[in-house]
Parts: C-alpha cells; structure tokens; sequence
C-alpha cells in the first residue's frame, strides 16, 4: 500500500530509487567545572576545535569547488565564515572564564541565546540563519568531544545510485559529502527551505523535501520511494500507476532542462526581432556567479537586509566591503543596491535601527524607506556607503516602498549630504549615482509621472503590489485564491506603469517573483515591460519563453482580452496569450 509524505520542497526535480536510513547518533553535551587555572588551557582547547572545523570545511569547499563549481563551495564557505564569528567567540570565553565552565557548555549556552533571537524572527529566510548556526556549534562540539558525535555518513555507501537518504538533518557539508558519492535525492526530518543545506541542495540539483515528520520511522529500509521536489512529497512503495507517472515526468523534465540548454548562449531576442534585459536579484556569492554564468546584463535588485539581522550594528567599512566583493563579483557588470526594507514585517534584532512597535497591519507600518527616513543617521551611512562603492563600478541605488515625490526629495537631499561628508573626507564616489524607486504601492504607480521628476529609473514590486492591489495576503490560505496577477484591475495597473513610464522617458523594470515565472512572462512583454530581474534558477526558463514570442501578436491578444468584459471571457488571458503563438511554433 502506498504512503504518501509531505514536506517542504527545498530542491526541485524527481528521484525514484531505494531508502537508505541514515544513522545519528545524538552529541552529548557535558557540563562540568573547571578549575582557574585551567581557564586558558580549556580557551585553547576550544580554539583548537574551532580550527580543527575550519580545516574540515576548507578542505571539503574546496574539493566541491573544483569539481561541482565555485557557487556550491561558496555555501560551504558562508559556514567557515561563522566559525571565525567575533561575538559568538568572545561570548564563549567570556562564559569559560566567569562561569569556569567547560568549553562544550559555554558554545552550548551561547547558541541557545542566539536561537532564541532567531525564533522571534518573521522573515523565514532570516529565521533558518539559526539551523545554519546550529551545525557549525554542533561540528565544533563534535572536535571538542573526544569521544566524537555519531556521524550519519559512517552506514551509508560509498556509491549511492538510485538511493534516496532518510535524515533526521543534513549539514552543508554532509550533504555535499553525499552528492559525491552520487546520491539521488534527499528526505530530512527536519530543516526549511531556506536553510543553506537546502540552498546547496538546489544548487547541485539534489531533488530534495525536507521538514518530513516522522520520515526515519514511518520509511523503510531498501523499499521503493519517488520523491517530488517540486510538489514536496514522497511515496513509499508506490503503486505501477504512481511509478510509471513519474517516470514519464522524469522523461520530460530530461526534455525539458535540454531545450533550456539550448537558449543559454542565444541572444535574448523575441521572434519580432525585439532585445530583452535580463538581469539577476540576489545577494549571496552564490547567485552572483550563478547569475554570471547564465549571462545576465546585470544585478537588478540586491537586497542589503542581510547585513543587519547579525544582532550587532553594521557600520560604513562593513557594508561597503560586502558592496565591494559584489562588485568585484560581477566583474564590469551593473549592480542596483536596493536600499533597507526592513520594519515591522521584517524585524531585526540590529542595534542599528530602532525597531517600530509591532502594528495590527504590518505590511502597512513603519517600514522601508518610511523607517529609514526617520533614522536618517543609519539612512545616510548605507548611502556613504554605497556611494563610495560606485567608485569601483558601475552601482545604482534603489529605494523601497515609495509612497509619494516628496519621500524622494527628501532622499535626494540625505544624499546630497552624504556627497558632502563624502568630498570633506576626500573620500571618491561616482557623481552621477543613478537613483531609483522601487514601485509597490498603488498609490505611487499612479503616480509616475511625479516621480519621474526625481528618479533615474524605476523598479516594480510585484509582491507586494499584487497584496496591496487585491487586498489579499498570498500567505493567508484562505485568500491566497485572490492573490492573481490575471485580475483585470491589476493588468491595467501594470500596463498604466509600462505606459506611463515609456510616455516619461524612464527606464522601468520589474524585480518581483512574477518576473522568474515563465507563465507571466508573455503577459508582461505584452504589457510592454522589456527589463526583468529575477532569481538565477528561472532566468533560463523565462528567456526560453522570450524567444518563442512574438510580442506585437501577444500584445493584440492582450488588448482582445481587455476589451472583453464580463462573462465574454470564456478563455484565461494566459491560454489567450498561448494561443496567439501557436501557429509561429508549429503547433
């Protein structure tokens, strides 16, 4: 009989294959006294451990590096890097020498007022920093204990074809141990979908569901499961219907990455004739390079809130070395640094702003730029910061939630403050630092024409436009129905924007998720938008769908649909859109 698991889908793709149960055993983690004078033998002693971690990862980073691509070892990387963490070790010492605790039990205490801080977290992304803290504390446990922690990896194979590992968790770097040894997906208990185990999964195209409750007592050892990545569920001994479904989806997604392929080195032009942009969002290493090697024009939305949920302030040096990697990154390419969206739906536990009361409608509070204008000290240090990064390429900076033309004044005037500070320290930035505006309210995309006056470009938010517009949160089950780009009242909106902003003269993108979802992607070039941004992953997609389209016959389609009101539509704007290209693609 088969038994059907849900998850969280973290990885796409499909494996069919045999469970293997991967064994853990739990680390003990000791407390004991120590005396004073042992105090600087027990600190060495934890030095040591976190040295012999780093070495670990090093070495693994770097075999992964060279043999599955730089953006993999990158992930591994990120965790070398929260070993060499200055807080995390000065709290730990500082634990050892007044508590005269052991080492184990100082790292423990410490990770669990860390974790606490996580928890309070809304951002999910931001919450599941805390599993990635979690396994770099637990890998120098695991050095500090003589005995060793059970590791998962000692009963499983060195050749893992068609074998699917059951975990209760995974690290970055058991999983990529499991990768090389040809593993064909994963199943953890626990973890989300954003954790770094779960974006290295992606990354080395592992189909993975995570978060499986019960998964180690419910699977069994050696029987047949599938397991959907993208739909985030497993079958375990599936029926003939289940396994020959699956093996036909498998078939097609083979089809299907190919003739992606095919489009890679294209140039991204629609079948009229007409050049599309295509550029990346993203912040991490990683998606820089990904994006890179997928050969955007650019990054068309770097996000900066990574850089305030540390629980420490973040200064001009250290925000300005995080702009400047990303520009050495891209190598010439343009980066648009989108300014704090932080607030009440996005806390922080930084000491860099004061955090708003937490509001009945969050989405609606203090936020963004609203925020940043009322702590105008923090507001102009990223703008030092980013302007002193455009000296070392080409940089645009981007300004979230924009209500109204004079929030842009007032940001037109911090910025020319900072150009002062700037000229007074001799400091060297780009002059002509282009200024955009990010357009997420309903109220500022009818206000295009206002905003024009002060921007060099602007940027549509899908997300929150679309909530703001349908007055439906897409997180809310119960409403998550409404959430719907084809609503009527939101394709004018979008095709107000595009016109307005081409009668203007002002460069218009859109950086939203409908921007990497190759099913909107006809329907925002028939409503003229021409520069997309989007996750690496769904660049090819979306390019594969630009040059198969025929933007002015999906245009004339587009206003058809318009012009029919009422129950004349008896066909979705998105099969209309579909059908006016068949005949150009042999169809």
């Amino acid at each position: 009989m088969t038994l059907a698991l849900t998850g969280h889908a973290v990885a796409s793709g499909i494996a069919i294959g045999q469970t293997h149960l991967a064994e853990r055993n739990e680390l003990e983690i000791e407390e004991y006294r120590i005396e004073r004078e042992d105090v600087k033998k027990e600190i060495t002693r934890y030095h040591q451990a976190v040295d012999a971690a780093r070495n670990q990862l090093d070495e693994l980073a770097q075999r992964i590096s060279r043999n599955v691509g730089i953006p993999a070892g990158e992930i591994i990387q990120i965790h070398v890097l929260m070993l060499g963490d200055d807080s995390i070790r000065e709290a730990t010492e500082n634990q050892i020498r007044s508590e005269l605790c052991n080492a184990e039990w100082a790292l423990q205490s410490q990770l669990e007022l860390i974790l606490c801080q996580f928890r309070i977290m809304d951002d999910p992304y931001i919450r599941s920093r805390g599993e990635d803290i979690t396994q770099v504390v637990r890998l120098v446990q695991s050095k500090l204990n003589e005995k060793g922690a059970g590791k998962p990896l000692e009963n499983i194979p060195d050749r893992l074809a068609e074998t699917m590992v059951i975990a209760t968790e995974l690290t970055p770097d058991e999983l990529a141990i499991l990768h090389e040894r040809g593993v064909a997906g994963i199943v953890t208990e626990h973890g989300g979908p954003h954790s770094h185990t779960a974006i290295l999964a992606s990354s080395l195209g592992i189909p993975a569901v995570f978060g499986v409750r019960l998964a180690q007592s419910l699977l069994k050892e050696g029987e047949t499961l599938v397991l959907d990545g993208d739909l985030g569920v497993v079958y375990a001994d599936p029926d003939v219907a289940i396994l020959d479904h699956y093996h036909q989806v498998q078939r097609d997604t083979v089809r299907f990455r190919k003739s992606l392929e095919k489009v890679r080195k294209l140039p991204c032009r629609s079948i009229d004739g007409e050049s599309i942009s295509l550029q990346a969002n993203g912040e991490r290493p990683e998606e820089l390079l990904q994006a890179i090697d997928l050969g955007v024009t650019g990054i068309g939305l770097y996000r900066t809130e990574f850089l305030h949920h540390r629980g420490m302030a973040s200064d001009e040096e250290t925000q300005l070395g995080e702009y400047l990697a990303a520009i050495e990154t891209l190598k010439g390419l343009p980066l648009t640094i989108r300014t704090l969206d932080l607030g009440a739906d996005k806390p922080t536990d930084s000491a860099d702003y004061d955090q708003p009361s937490r509001s009945a409608n969050p989405a609606l509070g203090l936020r963004a730029v609203r925020l940043c204008l009322r702590d105008t000290d923090q507001f102009k240090m990223q703008l030092r910061a980013i302007l002193r990064a455009s000296a070392a390429g080409p940089v645009s900076c981007l300004i979230p939630m924009l209500t109204s033309a004079p929030e842009v004044v007032m940001v037109r005037t911090l910025l020319d403050e900072a150009r002062e500070e700037l000229d007074e320290s001799g400091l060297a930035y780009d002059p002509n630092l282009p200024l955009g505006g990010m357009i997420e309210v309903p109220a500022a995309a009818l206000s295009i024409e206002e905003f024009s006056q002060n921007l060099d470009f602007i940027s549509v938010g899908t997300n929150d436009l679309l909530q703001f517009m349908l007055a439906a949160d897409r997180a809310d089950e119960e409403v998550a129905h409404l959430y719907d780009l084809q609503h009527p009242g939101m394709v004018r909106l979008l095709r107000h924007i595009f016109r307005t902003a081409e009668a203007s003269r002002i460069p218009v993108s859109l950086c939203g998720e409908v921007a990497g979802d190759r099913r909107y992607t006809r329907l925002l070039l028939a409503l003229g938008l021409r520069e997309f941004s989007m996750h690496p992953s769904r660049l090819l997609e979306v390019k594969q769908v630009i040059t198969e389209t025929h933007i002015p016959r999906a245009t004339a389609a587009l206003t058809q649909w318009l012009n029919n009101t009422g129950n004349q539509r008896d066909i979705s704007l998105l099969q209309l859109l579909d059908q006016s290209q068949q005949t150009l693609l042999g169809q």
